[in-house]
């Protein structure tokens, strides 16, 4: 019995952790692209479920169709070529296991997406001062890693764009870091991350405060050089009238 248990055991940690393919942590309301990268017959059969829930279907002679799962409604777009699909507008409530599944006269095909939904990552930073944004993972390359800040990509496979010399990226992390950050660096961030087995697309809300502390040692000093002129002039003024007229006349 204790047998059974143990290999009854065995198989949910198989399926649990190591049946996952590829791991996806997509921004909510962002599309998702789930592609396999695998060969697609001419006389496949491309399946995709959900929950154990077939959400999508596509073969040479159906067409595709799709679940009337309220829950995809208008959400899903199947390609019957490269069998990729892609949810766009993705919720909170997508999260968890997706499965593909190609028939064919070959043997079946499967592969196990995971996907993770998440909020954007908001931080406020003050002015001049360091901040790294992390991106939680590991064991990545450069050449897989992409940063963009509105829209434009300040770091990728080339390093830091030469615009952002006060920025550094881990290279095998993918976190990056901003050095002595400035007012004008305040905005949105996105890391792009695309590995055979990880997508990560996160994105990060930085606000630059001014440090009004700083500002105000520098209003002291300027105040303090201010009397210190004003008091100066005056001690000045005192003390050559006080000194004694000389008679020029001989």
């Amino acid at each position: 019995m204790r047998k059974l248990y143990f290999f009854y055991w065995a198989l949910l940690l198989v399926d649990g952790v190591f049946g996952v393919d590829v791991t996806v942590s997509v921004m909510e309301g962002e599309p998702v692209n789930l592609n396999p990268h695998i060969e697609i017959a001419e006389d496949a059969s491309v399946e995709w479920f959900f929950d154990n829930k077939r959400i999508a279907k596509t073969n040479k002679a159906d067409g595709t169709s799709y679940s009337p799962d309220e829950r995809f409604r208008d959400r899903l777009k199947l390609d019957h070529q490269t069998g990729s699909l892609t949810i766009t507008n993705i919720k909170s409530t997508d999260d968890g296991l997706y499965k593909l599944q190609i028939r064919s006269s070959r043997p079946v095909k499967e592969k196990v997406f995971k996907i993770t939904v998440h909020g954007d990552v908001v931080e406020s930073v003050m002015e001049g001062r360091h901040v790294t944004l992390h991106t939680g993972v590991t064991g990545i390359q450069r050449d897989q890693i992409q940063w963009k800040f509105g829209g434009v990509l300040i770091a990728d496979l080339n390093g830091a764009d030469a615009r952002w010399s006060n920025i550094d990226q881990n290279n095998t992390t993918g976190d990056l870091t901003i050095r002595n950050i400035r007012r004008n660096q305040s905005g949105v961030y996105k890391v792009e991350i695309n590995t055979s087995s990880m997508i990560l697309h996160k994105k990060y809300n930085i606000t630059v405060a001014i440090d009004h502390s700083k500002w105000m040692w520098i209003g002291i000093g300027i105040v303090i050089g201010i009397v210190f002129a004003i008091m100066s002039a005056i001690v000045f003024r005192i003390v050559t009238k006080s000194w004694p007229c000389r008679n020029t006349r001989r």
